[in-house]
């Protein structure tokens, strides 16, 4: 008999992407297994994920669809009438991880839970107050200093939270094959713009094949086209459940920063990352910092002690092609994530997907059959950077997780509860 419950506040979808509710998902698997019932409130999950069957034992998470409201305020208070009404507070913990709560919404929820539940937020960016008992931020090297100035009780942050998918787990341990394919990702929201720019830049006399993964959300029209131009050669994957497989028979990985790329380093597959959107520049530190990529950057001299004359020739047709303002301004968003590859030299990475070079990428690919040593070296820094037991570690934490009174300011108290 299960002995805990926990819902969930995720969405996604278009606009959304996936990266929120597979985090979600991870974690609300684990906590099944240990025999926990868990709800997802949202919208644009999707229902063939919410379920796995592994190892002969069924997991699966209750769905509540969640309308949309334009005002966060309004969806927080929907949010409320459903653990008042359908659950009458009576849950372990609720589990919130959306961009869209601002501070106003979590002090609310800490104001009017009346069976004092305890609220944990999903965070990648620091970047506003999120006032609650815990908080999970799953980006490997991530400072926990913002969130203990916040003075929130429990904070799990870095590589040791990262949040690994249960089926690439049961990857783990399997041989790397040279001759496997090039896989292709960018994420599960509708990045076709970005990935075509990718595509575009893969050569066409590469020996591997070449594998295009998206989600349904993402059109499909032209990668099929960018598929068609050499069918033996290449193909697509729109079906989410495949992923991990194809994923752990890759030889190079081209993705975007963030969920995937942790998967990438879980299982050891050499990397190109690919920058493109703010909640990913924490991204680019752990790189720098890791050696565990290549990150194509075209402003920093982030592998210079390489001595790599092919990887300094790249550097130098990217800053030549983007020009010095537009240099300045990719150094100027992509500080923060930079950051993150420099000290241990690991990677090779790009702030602009308009300033990818097809002979760049011909390069790092031919060194996957050229310099197996050096690929080696950073696999071996991947895994040991992320060894995939985030969730069993945050699930621990859950388990003794108590409520406790986090302070709140003043302006905290203006909202009234009225419309209850």
């Amino acid at each position: 008999m299960a002995t805990r419950a926990a819902v969930f506040r995720v969405d996604a979808g278009p606009g959304v992407g996936m990266g929120h509710f597979m985090r979600c998902r991870t974690l609300a698997f684990e906590m099944i297994r240990r025999d926990w019932v868990v709800f997802f409130v949202g919208r644009g999950l999707p229902a063939e994920l919410l379920s796995s069957a592994r190892a002969g034992v069924n997991a699966v998470i209750n769905l509540i669809d969640f309308p949309y409201y334009p005002d966060s305020s309004d969806d927080v208070m929907e949010f409320f009438n459903i653990l008042s009404g359908r659950f009458i507070w009576n849950l372990d913990c609720i589990i919130v991880d959306t961009y869209r709560y601002n501070r106003d919404d979590f002090a609310y929820m800490q104001r009017f839970n009346s069976q004092s539940v305890p609220v944990i937020v999903i965070d990648d960016l620091a970047n506003r107050d999120t006032p609650a008992q815990a908080v999970i931020n799953p980006n490997p090297l991530f400072d926990p200093l913002p969130y203990q100035r916040q003075k929130i009780p429990v904070v799990l942050c870095g590589e040791q939270y990262t949040l690994i998918r249960p089926e690439i787990m049961a990857l783990t341990g399997r041989s790397y094959r040279e001759d496997g394919p090039v896989i292709v990702t960018l994420g599960g929201g509708d990045v076709v713009e970005h990935l075509m720019k990718v595509l575009e830049a893969i050569p066409e006399d590469i020996s591997n094949r070449v594998c295009v993964s998206a989600s349904d959300n993402c059109p499909h029209q032209e990668i099929e086209a960018w598929v068609s131009r050499h069918p033996t050669q290449r193909y697509c994957n729109f079906d989410s459940r495949l992923f991990p497989d194809l994923l752990a028979s890759a030889s190079l990985a081209i993705t975007a920063g963030g969920t995937t790329l942790w998967e990438v380093y879980t299982l050891g597959i050499p990397s190109l990352c690919l920058l493109w959107v703010d909640n990913q520049q924490q991204t680019s530190v752990v790189i720098r910092e890791q050696a565990t990529s290549f990150l194509i950057d075209i402003v920093s001299q982030i592998n210079i002690e390489l001595q790599s004359k092919w990887l300094e020739n790249g550097l130098q047709t990217f800053v030549k092609s983007a020009g010095p303002a537009q240099t300045q301004s990719v150094q100027q968003r992509g500080f923060c994530a930079d950051e993150v590859i420099s000290r241990v030299k690991t990677s090779l990475g790009i702030g602009d997907s308009t300033l990818i070079d097809g002979d760049f990428n011909r390069k790092t690919l031919a060194r996957l059959h050229t310099e197996p040593e050096f690929w080696q070296q950073m696999r071996d820094r991947q895994q040991r950077l992320i060894d995939g037991r985030g969730a069993l570690r945050c699930v621990d934490a859950l388990e003794t997780l108590q409520w406790h009174t986090v302070p709140l300011f003043d302006a905290d108290w203006r909202r009234n509860n009225e419309n209850w």
